[in-house]
């Protein structure tokens, strides 16, 4: 990533198995001491197999959602025919897309968990403490680029300007640094919000995180007034509940993209 991460973002990715600190926790580490209020007690719950499994399941339920509505004309054949990529390329657009498969639903279980908190006070303590297993398939992820093209390079800007985000979503960025296949792509791409049973999958995906902050491990405390004691300021409070609010949806919709690009290919 071209941009300079905060101060724990490398904790967070590493966490998470990520190559990449997703944006959402770029954004809320703007949030003064908000993260250093909340991030320690959820390090525990994110070593969970429970953890893990939920996060897959959305990644099911994405794709499920995703091959149940969408046709797609683009295949990794006709990308290839048109010289939109090459062999290589599709590989290597294949592996970037699995990374964003594994971290999206696990930053959206997390950023939910953080919403639910906010008017809660406490969340979580209901999961499984099972130890997550480390598999080949992280370990690769770890070891990925991530590198997200500037958010003003063609056609980022029309891309959030249909998803009505600013700026266009890291996946879009990620993905941006095959032009050739993203100017494909986003063509037939941008009409799946068109799509009620793609747009109601996006939201059953939302609703499934939200209600899945009981299970986290470890019950989390971060209502304003847990905050305030952890030293966490009113207007810190303020900004980090705009963040979640904000990315919360986009995160849940752009697992229905990484899906469908992933379904294409």
């Amino acid at each position: 990533m071209s941009e300079s991460k905060p101060e724990g973002a490398s904790q967070i990715a590493s966490a998470l198995r990520s190559p990449y600190l997703p944006a959402a926790f770029e954004e809320l580490a703007t949030a003064g001491r908000y993260l250093d209020a909340v991030w320690p007690q959820l390090t525990a719950s994110v070593e969970t197999a429970g953890f893990l499994g939920s996060a897959l399941y959305m990644a099911d339920m994405s794709a499920a959602g995703v091959e149940e509505v969408y046709e797609p004309v683009l295949s990794r054949a006709s990308l290839l025919a048109a010289g939109a990529l090459t062999e290589s390329e599709a590989d290597a657009l294949v592996a970037l897309l699995d990374v964003f498969h594994w971290v999206q639903p696990q930053a959206l279980l997390l950023i939910a968990a953080l919403a639910e908190a906010l008017d809660q006070p406490r969340v979580g303590g209901e999961g499984r403490r099972a130890t997550r297993e480390h598999s080949e398939r992280e370990q690769a992820h770890q070891q990925a680029a991530v590198a997200l093209v500037a958010a003003d390079t063609a056609p980022l800007p029309e891309i959030a300007e249909v998803l009505q985000v600013e700026p266009a979503p890291e996946l879009y960025r990620a993905v941006a640094g095959w032009p050739g296949y993203l100017d494909v792509a986003w063509a037939e791409l941008q009409h799946l919000v068109a799509y009620p049973d793609f747009r109601r999958r996006g939201r059953a995906l939302y609703f499934y995180a939200r209600s899945s902050a009981r299970f986290l491990a470890e019950p989390l405390e971060a209502n304003p007034e847990a905050l305030a004691e952890r030293g966490v300021s009113e207007a810190d409070i303020a900004a980090a509940r705009t963040a979640i609010d904000r990315t919360l949806p986009v995160l849940a919709t752009m697992m229905m993209h990484c899906s469908a690009m992933r379904f294409a290919l």
